[in-house]
Parts: structure tokens; sequence; C-alpha cells
């Protein structure tokens, strides 16, 4: 791995005024690293998603690649990380082929139209991504999943190498859960970096490279997620009792009914 994290956030508390919602989180994120930050509703990971964002203020508690987050314009942040977030309505109804060219912005300069260039570009993270006959479709008329690929595919032409996901398969049936999974999987097999917030722990299982697990505010372990994922965690941090179990290759998370 890379000497400079691509992310660094070092001792950041955050507060909405007298709540504490971030209590010292300290973690690196290195190019072609899969994270998944752990944790129930309420402990932060959201709100760290945002500070990493620049969408709150982190107190320059915050680098990316080695240089402190307040320097940079919101632009030139989008230059380097690709936001996907859980949930994207949009008030004129766009195609989709709109929508991933939207992924452009950050490259074109004032007042400049996309190009052609951009729409070949646009196009092309539409096939890979798989959908390229939603192309004319309208962004509004489709199904939760389908409005998660064609993000995908518009973080994609951004031409970035991280992406942040904050809970991306929320709100997804099974089928599509998974198939977002597995194309988040083979993207990071082709180099993307990912950080990515989840209630599950199976999908932390089943597509990191690094498990953060938060807590009350803080981070109470990080590492593999076979180091990370058992029964006593699952225990502490949501109060079930669950057993890991191996199928195959995989780890799985059971949850154990009273």
């Amino acid at each position: 791995m890379e000497l400079t994290p691509m992310i660094q956030v070092q001792d950041l508390h955050f507060a909405y005024k007298k709540h504490k919602v971030l209590k010292g989180i300290d973690f690196d994120l290195h190019k072609g690293e899969v994270i998944s930050l752990l944790g129930p509703n309420g402990c932060g990971k959201s709100t760290l998603i945002r500070l990493v964002l620049k969408l709150l203020d982190a107190e320059d508690k915050i680098k990316i690649q080695g240089r402190s987050l307040q320097e940079y314009s919101h632009k030139e942040i989008a230059s380097h990380i690709a936001y996907i977030p859980q949930y994207h309505n949009v008030p004129f109804n766009y195609s989709v082929l709109e929508m991933v060219v939207m992924g452009r912005i950050s490259k074109l300069g004032f007042f400049a139209s996309p190009s052609k260039k951009d729409y070949e570009i646009a196009s092309l993270a539409l096939e890979r991504i798989g959908i390229s006959e939603l192309k004319e479709r309208p962004f509004g008329q489709l199904s939760g999943g389908q409005k998660q690929l064609v993000l995908l595919a518009r973080a994609i032409a951004q031409e970035v190498n991280v992406f942040i996901m904050d809970e991306p398969v929320n709100g997804l049936d099974y089928g599509n859960q998974i198939r977002l999974l597995e194309l988040i999987n083979s993207l990071a097999g082709e180099g993307y970096t990912f950080l990515k917030t989840t209630h599950y722990p199976d999908h932390a299982l089943l597509v990191s490279s690094r498990v953060v697990v938060m807590h009350e505010g803080k981070i109470i372990a990080n590492g593999t997620p076979e180091e990370v994922i058992h029964s006593e965690m699952i225990e502490n941090v949501y109060g079930i009792k669950a057993e890991i179990i191996t199928h195959d290759t995989h780890k799985r998370c059971v949850p154990l009914f009273r």
C-alpha cells in the first residue's frame, strides 16, 4: 500500500450543539481498499461521511492525499472523490444518460457544456455497469436498485478512484442488494477504492478488505472482517446474540433467536 493515505482522519470530534456525535475518530483509507463502516443507527457513520465530504466543518482533522481538507474547494474534492448517496431524488426528470453526464461537472470549466467526449465517457460508464439499455429512460421512473446502479455509473464517469457510499443497499430488495455488492467487489478488483457505511455485518463480511466498527461515536474495532466481526462484537454493538459460521469460503453472521 502507498505511504500517503488517500483519506486520513485524526482525532476527529464533532457535536451538534451540545450532543457529541464523534469522539476521537482515527482511521486511514489507502488505495485499493474497501472499508466498511459498520455500526447501528446513531453511531456517527453518516456524520463522518459528511465531514469527509466537507459538508460539515471538520476543523482541520481530515486530509485528502496528505493535504488538509480545509484547503480543498468542493469542486476539487469532486476531482478526487465520488459520493453515492442512499437516496437521490431530482426535481426534473432527466434521462439516465443525462444523470451520468452530471458526473463530468468537476471536469468542466465555468459555464462550459458537456462535450461529445463527456457523453461518450458517460455511455462507457453505463456499459461498464451493464445498464446501457436504460440510457434513454427517465431517471425518476427507475426502481431503487436501478437508480443506485445509475449513480454508480455516474461516479465512474467522474473519473476518480475513491467512491464513498452511504448505506448503498438501503431500500433495495434482496436481489438488488446482492447484485450491487457483487458489482462493488468487481470494481474493487479493478483498483477502485471504497468507503461505505452499512448496518449489516453480513455485507461487511462479503465485501470488505477492512471493517471499522463504530459504536456510540467511537471506533471500537478496526481490522480485517475475520478479526473484527465475531459474536462478542455483535452482542456489544447490536445487543443480540449471533454466531459467525463459515459456508464454503465465506463467513456469515447468523442471529440466534431467543
